[in-house]
């Protein structure tokens, strides 16, 4: 029976293993496999291997960059939020560096490589996240310690037992019927019962509530978690701008705006969008529409020029604006007046507030990692309720951070939703990917929450635990049994029936005791 106990506790552990081998194949399909370089003046396609430093590549909007380098011919935003977390584009002209893994929004552009496809920021990325995990420390079972050794030492107890007892009363089947009673009470079921009974139970109790553990085991490690890092653009925050001031300085007509809006994906003109449309506005026929990188777009209109867009572009049309927000903003002017202001902040998710509280509550440090600038991260951490966070880290430095907290002795809980999260991610001790997160993300993950509600992150804490809790309380409970009746069955208390009765009794306890985490647990 101990051996079919064991093996069903090594089968639910193994059906929990995740492979690194299907992380690393995800991550390869973000990666950028041709590129287009300039040889003698026309453009031929070269496998990112064969690229040499030095050499013209060629970038149209809409691309990935496959290898570092920096620009030479044009201008135009790019998106590096998968590496800094940074949201805003980032405007890159002549001589300014692009970093694989980037993309380009609107930009089409010659750059000379600087580094080799296999030096360059992504190639590092895959190289670092594969040791990372690699070296991920695997904590063992209380239980496998516990139960070792636990069978030869009752085995040999049982036979000390009987030769005692045959010693002493020179009955063989008296003394045999002691030892079998020896075996039998101490038949560590309910030992080998500890751990996989609480865990399944604590782990139904997450699957219901949209959280997937991928390893049974990671409750324990996430139970003594000493810091949980959070990253802030889509974990802590809803990862789409929503307007939060507008200024109005003149009457106009809002379709106008709207129609201009809907010309451009940009992430700020869809939360204007969402923020004007009240179902009554219609879409106009605009002409020569033009996205304008890095400052926003422009279009004309009954012979007249619609312009929505940061600062920058108000200026060069020669509206004076001067920007002093902490959020972004959107200005619209028509016909060089200007009409509006629009200010946008990435709201934190609704409950995030009340579960860093919560979790706080645990005894477990929160910190926040953000590729931000700090203003920005200053305003989210002041909402949320966080005293300690860094600002403008790099991938890298996410990782390094944690680093130092586990040289400091910290169990470290990440959890984040993007590329530029998966370093740290692989580094920590339990990783945490939020239900819209990226592919790689989830991949690279321990933990997932399925519903992408933030409170589930302070359920998860709170169900983990509380199963290695009554885990422990589990072990207690077999430990004091066996303490208790071993001895009593050598002195020859009770006979083999009462044995594998009380045998019985001591598992459905430890079943019992687990089944307390549905009543223990309020979520």
């Amino acid at each position: 029976m101990i051996v079919t106990f064991v093996l069903v506790g090594k089968f639910l552990e193994a059906l929990s293993k995740k492979s690194i081998a299907d992380t690393l194949d995800i991550m390869s399909k973000h990666l950028v496999s041709d590129v287009q370089v300039v040889e003698d003046g026309k453009i031929v396609t070269k496998n990112v291997n064969d690229v040499a430093v030095g050499e013209i590549v060629v970038l149209n909007s809409g691309e990935r960059v496959a290898i570092d380098g920096k620009v030479l011919e044009g201008s135009g935003s790019f998106d590096e939020s998968s590496l800094t977390g940074e949201s805003e584009p980032i405007l890159k002209t002549k001589g300014d560096s692009v970093i694989s893994g980037t993309v380009s929004i609107d930009a089409d552009i010659k750059y000379v490589t600087t580094k080799d496809y296999a030096h360059s920021t992504m190639s590092n990325i895959v190289a670092l996240l594969e040791n990372a995990m690699n070296n991920k420390p695997k904590i063992q079972q209380l239980a496998n310690k516990l139960s070792e050794y636990f069978s030869s030492t009752i085995l040999a107890l049982s036979f000390l037992t009987f030769v005692t007892w045959y010693i002493y009363s020179s009955n063989f089947e008296h003394s045999f019927m002691i030892a079998i009673a020896v075996i039998v009470i101490a038949c560590p079921c309910a030992l080998a019962l500890a751990t996989p009974v609480a865990t399944l139970v604590g782990l139904s109790m997450a699957s219901k509530r949209g959280i997937l553990f991928k390893e049974a085991a990671q409750l324990e490690t996430m139970a003594k978690a000493d810091v949980l890092a959070l990253d802030k653009t889509g974990t802590i925050t809803q990862g789409r701008p929503e307007v939060v001031k507008e200024e109005i300085y003149a009457d106009f007509n809002r379709s106008l705006l709207y129609s201009l809006l809907l010309n451009s994906k940009h992430p700020v003109a869809r939360g204007v969008v969402n923020f004007i449309d009240d179902g009554s506005l219609a879409y106009l026929e605009l002409q020569s529409f033009q996205n304008i990188p890095a400052q926003g777009m422009s279009a004309m209109y009954d012979g007249k020029m619609l312009a929505g867009g940061n600062a920058k572009l108000m200026q060069s049309i020669g509206i004076d604006v001067t920007s002093s927000s902490e959020h972004s903003e959107f200005y619209f002017a028509y016909d060089g007046e200007l009409l509006a202001l629009y200010e946008l902040f990435d709201m934190p998710r609704e409950d995030a507030q009340e579960t860093i509280k919560k979790i706080k509550k645990m005894g477990i440090e929160v910190v926040m990692l953000t590729g931000d600038h700090p203003k920005s991260a200053a305003k989210v951490a002041a909402l949320v309720g966080i005293e300690q966070y860094e600002t403008e880290l790099t991938p890298e430095a996410k990782a390094n951070y944690i680093e130092k907290l586990h040289k400091d002795g910290k169990i470290v809980v990440m959890a984040g939703d993007g590329v530029n999260d998966i370093l740290a991610l692989a580094s920590s001790d339990i990783a945490i990917a939020m239900g819209n997160g990226s592919d790689i993300a989830i991949e690279v993950s321990d933990v997932v929450l399925l519903n992408d509600r933030f409170g589930a992150l302070g359920d998860s804490f709170a169900i983990a635990k509380r199963t290695f809790t009554l885990i422990k309380e589990n072990l207690w409970l077999s430990l004091v049994y066996n303490g208790i009746t071993i001895p009593l069955a050598m002195a020859g208390y009770i006979i083999p029936l009462i044995a594998a009765i009380s045998m019985s009794i001591s598992s459905l306890l430890v079943v019992g005791n687990s089944m307390r985490i549905k009543l223990g647990y309020k979520g």
